[in-house]
């Protein structure tokens, strides 16, 4: 059954490639505010409006692939405001990882970041060149940034509280401006940062790595639950 549902997904993920025009996808992306949200995060990766990629609300990415299994990463706004990883901690293979609870994390300056799993299952497959070339992952976040793979367990329940298209790009555009305001609601902009752009907007690429203590904590509970 679950085989048959991932089939079913990907055939109707092509079905959409093949139904919209490269063109119809950057028209679509501007009316949903990607031009809004790359004055924030400069070099942030728009979501991928066809293929696909699920987001679910804690910033994770699912990735269907035709063996069955779901590749997992981060998106393009955890991975903007991220700024430099040390490394990451990935979870085993074999481990049973839950949807919306923590199974990897990123190691930052003493800090560590957790991020949850998009979707139930097993760990299938672990993405461990991630830590050896991070510009490239954070630059393709949904291809060369994945982390692990998993073999879905629950995927009828899951797909309930995942994003897709363009439902997904107008989550993320929103995201962008609701964190820009969390950061002056909480005067969480240090000074040395540069604070604001010349609109008024607030530049927050690897703003985490500035951040600590009980607003870090409050961020990630925010953003990455």
């Amino acid at each position: 059954m679950v085989v048959l549902l991932v089939l079913l997904t990907i055939l109707g993920c092509i079905a959409v490639e093949l139904a919209l025009r490269r063109r119809e996808e950057r028209r679509v992306a501007r009316s949903l505010g990607s031009e809004e949200t790359a004055r924030f995060l400069p070099g942030l990766a728009d979501p991928p409006l066809l293929g696909c990629v699920f987001l679910h609300s804690g910033h994770t990415w699912a990735r269907f692939d035709p063996s069955g299994a779901v590749k997992v990463g981060l998106d393009g706004f955890a991975q903007g405001i991220l700024g430099r990883v040390d490394r990451f901690e990935l979870p085993e293979e074999g481990a049973v990882v839950r949807q919306g609870e923590p199974a990897f994390a990123a190691l930052q300056a003493g800090k560590r970041i957790e991020f949850v799993s998009p979707v139930d299952g097993v760990v299938c497959a672990v993405n461990t060149p991630i830590n050896d070339n991070r510009p490239a992952a954070k630059k393709e976040p949904y291809d060369k940034g994945w982390a692990f793979a998993i073999l879905p367990s629950n995927l009828t329940r899951n797909m309930k509280k995942l994003r897709f298209g363009s439902e997904a790009s107008e989550w993320l555009a929103k995201e962008v401006k609701s964190f820009s305001e969390f950061l002056v609601l909480h005067r969480a902009i240090p000074q040395e940062v540069g604070a604001t752009l010349p609109d008024g907007g607030t530049h927050v690429e690897g703003i985490l790595e500035t951040m600590d203590g009980e607003i870090l904590q409050t961020a990630i509970r925010k953003y990455f639950r």
